[in-house]
């Protein structure tokens, strides 16, 4: 319990925690809602967790918000958005400017940086990067929401762009992006957001440093990343326009199909943002977009899902299998046993969780008119962070939404929680166990 306590965790959670309940205090402020009817605190708290845990999982309206209400969201999506990011190295320098033998080693891991990095050195970067993107999406959005006459476009496209970088999915707006499927710069500019927010800034950093000669290759890492993304993106463009080429996309002509398909790809492992109605997706549609939400994206970047990385390493066992070693070569490199090992508990771990959302919201919504796969859909939707919904979220019951609550909250900290490292000391072994057989499969 101790090396708990002592390991950062609880400091972690608090961070979180106090975020959520400052602002679902906020919000629950008169100036924070214009609804005509008092907003009930469970939804205030659902709205700071889904914001908090970059989720979009909404049970109100964000444009029934004040303008006041849509700033503390806008600022609740960004410290959740960079929470988890910036939080390991925050924490680590908190005892001092003195980072210590394994405060490094834990630095490295996360971050995979170069011998000469401070935390500081990457909490800058990080915060350049997300203030460069940010401000760039926010003029190009601002381009076209002036000129189709939204109302304050200043806003708008700023809350617009961080909710895309952050792979949050909120909207100022009652259907989301729905309204905007055919014009090409809002969707491109946000699909683009969400991509490079989702990759990770270890891999954003190391492709601008390639670019500018500083190194000869990229990492292991950065090429696994964009390789898995950009297959990610056109499997998925594949299947959706198969699956609703005559469906959801049927209204469109064909040369405007292209991008609204690929926004589909890309907006379901992550952000949340809908450019066409979910629910209006055919059963095989909404089942395949379960495994994108629970893929995900990248490790160390602002969304959430069992990380691109995970899926990309089990992917290789699955198909290729492990050497006598229990190793695994690809692209060259060689991953460990104990990467491949990680990944397969962290999959398992996961899996158990969106196990018991799924069966506890069965458990509260069934028999309300709700089909169980759109039940399921809200489960893997809360756990990898990605904020679509069938249109079952405004309907919840409290219960419902409680454990939706905690779905969203297990997802977005609670499985990078399970993957902090603990100190713990291991006594050298002289007299041990004998070793077990056991049958597998």
């Amino acid at each position: 319990m101790k090396s708990y306590f002592s390991s950062g965790k609880l400091l972690f959670f608090t961070y979180f925690i106090m975020n959520i309940f400052l602002g679902s205090l906020l919000l629950k402020l008169p100036i924070a809602w214009t609804g005509s009817e008092p907003i009930r605190y469970i939804d205030t708290l659902f709205t700071a967790v889904s914001a908090v845990c970059v989720t979009g999982l909404a049970t109100v309206g964000t444009n029934e918000f004040s303008r006041f209400g849509q700033i503390v969201i806008l600022i609740l999506i960004q410290a959740g958005g960079l929470g988890i990011i910036t939080f390991s190295t925050i924490y680590l320098a908190l005892p001092g400017s003195r980072v210590s033998l394994r405060n490094s080693k834990i630095i490295r891991e996360y971050f995979i940086m170069d011998s000469n990095f401070t935390p500081k050195d990457i909490v800058r970067a990080i915060l350049t990067v997300t203030l460069i993107a940010e401000l760039t999406g926010m003029l190009l959005l601002f381009i076209e929401f002036n000129r189709a006459g939204i109302d304050s476009p200043v806003f708008s496209s700023l809350f617009h762009s961080v909710s895309a970088f952050c792979n949050a999915g909120f909207s100022l707006f009652p259907d989301s992006l729905e309204s905007f499927q055919n014009n090409r710069l809002i969707t491109i500019t946000i699909a683009t957001l969400i991509v490079v927010g989702g990759i990770g800034f270890m891999v954003i950093s190391d492709i601008y440093q390639f670019f500018r000669g500083k190194k000869r290759k990229l990492r292991f890492h950065s090429k696994m990343m964009i390789i898995a993304t950009i297959s990610l993106i056109f499997i998925g463009a594949i299947v959706y326009g198969l699956l609703e080429w005559n469906g959801v996309f049927s209204d469109m002509k064909t040369s405007e199909k292209i991008i609204p398909i690929f926004f589909q790809s890309i907006t379901t492992r992550t952000a949340g943002f809908n450019s066409v109605s979910q629910s209006a997706l055919s059963p095989p549609s909404k089942f395949f977009t379960l495994l994108m939400m629970f893929i995900g994206a990248g490790s160390g970047s602002t969304a959430g899902g069992i990380k691109v990385s995970t899926a990309f390493i089990l992917f290789i066992i699955l198909f290729k299998g492990v050497d006598d070693k229990g190793e695994v070569r690809i692209l060259g490199r060689r991953l460990s046993s104990e990467h491949l090992t990680r990944a397969a508990l962290f999959f398992v771990k996961a899996v158990f969780i969106l196990f018991l959302s799924i069966f506890f919201l069965i458990f509260m919504e069934s028999g309300k008119g709700f089909s169980y796969l759109d039940i399921i859909f809200e489960s893997f939707s809360a756990l990898g962070t990605v904020g679509l919904s069938a249109g079952l979220t405004p309907y919840l019951s409290v219960g419902g939404k409680m454990i939706v609550i905690a779905t969203m909250f297990a997802g977005r900290v609670g499985l990078f929680a399970l993957i902090m490292p603990m100190h713990i000391s291991y006594k050298d072994r002289f007299i041990d166990y004998p070793k077990g057989e056991v049958l597998i499969g």
